[in-house]
């Protein structure tokens, strides 16, 4: 097998040499080029891997750097293209340095912003006071007021509960008379009512209102009005008082005496629940302040925050590694330049 060789002048266009199963094709210059306009790039899943990669210039330039998502790639790109431009590096390790020595840069970025994201805790806003304080105050505002405990003081709201669970203990819709055409009913009427209204005296004595707004008939009539169109406890117990003497002589007398009962134990069992939901409300909103106090108290007593310790840690560890990587590939330069 010989080889071919064309004098200067002698070379064809495109020239198809065999010399026995060796065929030679040759072509100049502008020929390449016009062959090469028409092609259509990579067809195979392997060329196309491999022209994808034409345009890499080291390994953090490529299209997944190793950084978070949160952290802007062209930003990365730039500092690794810098690096490039001035040490210029040649090798596999040069090019390892180069890399090592972009890293650290861009962990040392990324401390800095964790170090002022935790710093920043202590600067937050005060922290807000429990809004139950303003819509469930505890103490009139005014001093001259002997008892100065208004109705949610929890004091009162714990009285009001034992006496109307007392009384719904002892008294349901079932334990009203019910014989009313019984020869004995008048027996029974009277000793219930006797019972009953003993035992609503002594709720009406104890009962934890504000009694000072009492004290004129004109505004106590009032008032209680108010309360008994509000279904009130109070105020239904102000309308309620069945008279032992007063023996309902028909089925409508008892129905009315009835009703009247109902409604008082319909009130007390809604004042019951009331109170429950204003307990819940207040202990949930006194619980989310007394844990973020707690919260505050911790991130106050140090003065370097445990996470901003490990953070600083973590910086001294990357400028140490910083600092190694410019030694080596500095040296490694500059021997291979000697």
């Amino acid at each position: 097998m010989g080889i071919v060789r064309f004098r200067d002048g002698d070379r064809p266009d495109v020239k198809t040499i065999e010399r026995g199963k060796l065929t030679v094709m040759g072509c100049d210059a502008e020929t390449s080029r016009r062959n090469g306009a028409k092609s259509k790039g990579a067809v195979t899943q392997r060329g196309k891997a491999i022209a994808s990669r034409n345009a890499t210039k080291h390994g953090l330039l490529a299209q997944k750097p190793p950084i978070l998502a949160s952290e802007d790639l062209e930003t990365f790109q730039g500092i690794t293209q810098s690096l490039v431009d001035q040490y210029e590096p040649e090798g596999a390790l040069e090019w390892h340095y180069v890399q090592t020595i972009a890293m650290c840069i861009q962990r040392q970025h990324r401390v800095w912003a964790a170090e002022a994201a935790a710093g920043n805790k202590a600067l937050l806003p005060s922290i807000p006071k429990p809004y139950t304080d303003e819509k469930y105050p505890t103490i009139k505002k005014s001093s001259s007021v002997f008892d100065n405990k208004t109705e949610f003081h929890p004091d009162n709201l714990k009285k009001e509960r034992e006496l109307l669970a007392d009384f719904l203990k002892r008294y349901q819709i079932d334990d009203f008379p019910t014989k009313w055409r019984s020869k004995h009913f008048d027996f029974i009427w009277e000793d219930w009512c006797r019972g009953l209204n003993y035992f609503l005296e002594g709720v009406r004595k104890e009962y934890p209102i504000d009694r000072s707004q009492f004290l004129d008939k004109t505004i106590f009539n009032r008032v209680i009005r108010k309360l008994n169109e509000e279904s009130h406890p109070f105020g239904k117990l102000a309308f309620f008082s069945p008279d032992s003497d007063s023996c309902p002589e028909s089925k409508w007398g008892w129905e009315y005496e009835r009703n009247h009962f109902l409604k008082l134990l319909e009130s007390f069992e809604t004042r019951l629940k009331w109170i429950d939901d204003i307990e819940a409300e207040i202990k949930q909103e006194n619980d989310r302040y007394q844990r973020e106090l707690e919260e505050r108290r911790w991130a106050i007593a140090n003065p370097i925050p445990h996470e901003v310790a490990l953070i600083s840690r973590y910086e001294t560890h990357i400028a140490k590694q910083l600092k190694e990587a410019i030694a080596q590939l500095s040296e490694l330069q500059n021997q291979r330049k000697s």
